[in-house]
């Protein structure tokens, strides 16, 4: 009986030491993974507090051509129209996006972007055949490149064909074939997606060449879309395929990181103020 009594209380002993020391694991475990949260977030807060010069709010207030396209964006993405959408391809030298957005009755409505420009345009269509629509569409006439677009839509093709002429005798007529794209952001894309993906360090960067640095900032924007001004940055992205001018002002896009590696590819970067327009890019 007493060593029935003793192998019993040897094996409570055990029992209990073992849970004791498991809730001890579990809580140094537990410990653990909130100094690992803290150390992230104390992280974070550093590199928000050293931030001097936010790209995000660095320039005027957002243009009223900007809120319309962010309008029009938002009617496009979402209606199930066919014709809804953004209609990207060459555009003599340039790279265009023909957004269209309403229609009502035999009215359409939209805009394009193009070199950096936002123009609103409206015409009108017809079904010449099914599922093939002739559109014009005429832009305001207050900017003297101003003109009016002539257009096929075949939707079977995803395919948009037709020509521009200008009012004035500014410049040249064009032709030009686009194809229906949707744009979504994807901080993968490009030659150098750590610049939107992670925090970049000084080691990351103090080595490369002006011209690197140049790239990898004005990559972050162009993901976003932004359709750059500066003639020798948009020759190199209208080249590349994933990239969509969509917008005239990305500023509120950018992400966190994005906004903190941009500050620190500028303090590497000679001669920024030489080529870019009043929004730092």
């Amino acid at each position: 009986m007493k060593l029935q009594s003793l192998v019993l209380i040897a094996a409570i002993a055990f029992f209990v030491l073992s849970c004791g020391k498991t809730e001890q694991q579990a809580e140094t475990i537990e410990t653990t993974q909130e100094e690992g949260v803290s150390e992230e977030t104390e992280q974070a807060e550093t590199l928000t507090a050293t931030l001097e010069r936010d790209p995000r709010t660095i320039g005027t207030d957002k243009s009223k051509e900007q809120y319309k396209i962010e309008e029009n964006i938002y009617e496009i993405n979402a209606s199930e129209n066919p014709l809804y959408g953004f209609w990207v391809g060459s555009f003599g030298k340039n790279k265009i996006n023909i957004a269209l957005a309403h229609v009502d009755k035999d009215s359409i409505f939209g805009h394009s972007v193009c070199a950096g420009n936002f123009r609103p345009i409206k015409g009108s269509l017809k079904e010449s055949h099914p599922g093939v629509y002739d559109i014009q569409m005429k832009e305001p006439g207050d900017d003297q490149y101003d003109g009016e677009f002539k257009f096929t839509i075949d939707l079977s093709k995803k395919e948009l064909t037709g020509s521009w002429k200008p009012y004035k005798n500014t410049v040249s007529a064009k032709e030009y074939t686009l194809k229906k794209r949707i744009y979504k952001y994807d901080a993968r894309l490009g030659d150098y997606p750590d610049a939107s993906t992670r925090y970049l360090e000084e080691s990351d960067v103090e080595n490369l060449l002006p011209e690197e640095i140049e790239m990898i900032r004005n990559e972050i924007y162009a993901r976003h879309g932004y359709s750059f001004q500066n003639l020798r940055i948009r020759r190199i992205f209208d080249a590349k395929d994933w990239y969509i001018p969509m917008c005239i002002d990305i500023r509120d896009q950018l992400t966190e990181v994005e906004a903190h590696n941009i500050i620190l590819l500028y303090n590497y970067e000679e001669y920024y103020d030489d080529y870019y327009d009043s929004y730092g890019r």
